[in-house]
């Protein structure tokens, strides 16, 4: 069975891509929320390439660069962070050192394949979007940290929250009046939700046949109970997977379904 688990670009994803691109082409803030597990921090990281260029940024002196670098990081324009649950007095730092560490990356992966000197003492050089996730943890005057970053620089911001956040920020009037779109990340739709258990399926080399009963079973008894939250679905599938490998069992029945659900300590009632 494969292991690997690939992104799936839902059309969920793809409405969160067209927001994030609005808010680069118009350097606007940005707002973005939904319910726990529909995907938006797996999206985010999707749309930044974050896996990627977090492990290139990750060095620890300036001679590691060019071991830990590839053609990637000259694409990278974009930020991804979280919000700290305590202690964000020094998330402008923070920010500031990931755009660092990005533009430092570039010019020694330059220097070191092409011997192109090229420095920049701009953190925010080439950086078009910083995407800022689990916004609810943040205080005012965390949230004058991030209007700061954006006021000060040529950038476009998203932030990212809880259903109910673009209520609080509107509190908020010196922030809420730059903020230009406002995008709810939903769940996935019946149909949507249909063709990624097929992907899955696949994923686990089986596949699906919807003449047989018990595979038409098993995805309605998923869809059910998963409600459409990808998570739940990612969790669900981690499950089924251990348990057909524990049985020896090559096909997805609501035995096994109802059996992952049950292995699950939360999440699915």
């Amino acid at each position: 069975m494969n292991k690997e688990q690939k992104f799936i670009e839902t059309k969920e994803y793809k409405r969160f891509a067209e927001f994030c691109d609005a808010c680069i082409k118009y350097k606007y803030i940005g707002i973005c929320y939904g319910v726990p597990g529909v995907g938006k921090t797996l999206s985010s990281r999707y749309y930044t390439n974050w896996d990627n260029i977090e492990k290139q940024i990750a060095y620890k002196k300036a001679d590691e660069i060019p071991l830990k670098t590839d053609g990637a990081i000259l694409e990278a324009n974009t930020i991804f962070y979280t919000a700290p649950a305590v202690r964000a007095t020094k998330m402008t730092d923070n920010i500031n050192t990931l755009g660092f560490r990005i533009n430092m990356s570039k010019a020694m992966y330059k220097l070191h394949t092409t011997g192109e000197e090229e420095y920049y003492s701009d953190s925010y050089k080439d950086i078009d979007l910083i995407i800022v996730d689990e916004i609810d943890r943040l205080k005012l005057q965390s949230l004058e940290q991030l209007r700061d970053i954006y006021d000060q620089n040529n950038v476009a911001m998203i932030l990212i929250g809880m259903p109910g956040i673009e209520k609080r920020l509107a509190r908020y009037p010196q922030l809420y009046s730059r903020i230009g779109f406002a995008h709810e990340f939903d769940k996935l739709s019946k149909d949507e939700a249909h063709h990624i258990l097929e992907y899955k399926w696949e994923e686990l080399g089986l596949s699906i046949k919807l003449e047989d009963f018990s595979d038409y079973e098993a995805i309605s008894n998923i869809i059910k109970i998963t409600g459409g939250n990808f998570r739940l679905i990612q969790r669900l599938f981690t499950q089924i997977e251990r348990i057909l490998e524990i049985n020896k069992l090559n096909t997805i029945t609501t035995d096994v379904v109802e059996a992952a659900r049950d292995s699950l300590v939360i999440g699915i009632k």
